[in-house]
């Protein structure tokens, strides 16, 4: 039976429906690397883009309301209520509430905030209406674009590396989890210190 075990993992792996799941899951942990890895495998050819976008938006969109849903959650613990205050409360809401909309675009698109944005949403008990239409439409654009710059770019890669492919894809897989921390660090280095 263990000796099965190698096989029965490439025949899952090779299922498109399987890809698909895994997929779906790793935009739970990375959704960055999920979106670069779901690309290069349809530009491999190992599922359909079509199947590759609908598996990330999926899991990408469940992942925002789940955000949402822990604010929503947080809120009804007296615990929370104590700690933020009901001062600090009606000020955060009332800041959140006049920039809700470029609020929740802009954390789709800049690393790291959506989970503070989208929490914050729940926890605040902003519209949930008008964040399901910003997030929704907002993960489909970005989605759809990264995933259609990736996809090209993997073909091309494809193409032009052929099996040195997978070395390029690994690099930018590493220059998108590192590149923000290295730009923060930069920044960090230009700051000018108070003397």
């Amino acid at each position: 039976m263990a000796s099965d075990a190698p096989s029965i993992l490439l025949a899952l792996g090779s299922a498109p429906v399987m890809v698909a799941l895994a997929i779906f899951l790793a935009t739970f942990v990375l959704e960055d690397v999920a979106t670069a890895g779901a690309a290069l495998l349809s530009a491999e050819g190992v599922l359909s883009p079509s199947l590759a976008l609908t598996a990330l938006f999926a899991g990408i969109f469940l992942g925002d309301l789940a955000l949402f849903a822990l604010g929503r959650l947080a809120r009804s613990s007296p615990w929370a209520q104590t700690v933020v205050g009901s001062e600090r409360l009606d000020r955060g809401r009332a800041w959140l509430k006049n920039r809700y909309i470029i609020s929740l675009v802009a954390a789709r698109f800049i690393p790291g905030m959506r989970l503070p944005t989208f929490a914050a949403s729940g926890f605040l008990n902003l519209s949930f209406r008008t964040f399901l239409l910003v997030t929704l439409v907002a993960a489909f654009v970005w989605t759809t674009a990264v995933f259609a710059l990736i996809f090209a770019f993997g073909i091309a890669v494809a193409d032009t590396l052929g099996p040195w492919r997978w070395a390029a894809a690994a690099f930018m897989i590493l220059i998108i989890l590192a590149g923000p921390h290295l730009v923060r660090a930069l920044q960090k280095r230009r700051a000018p210190t108070h003397e």
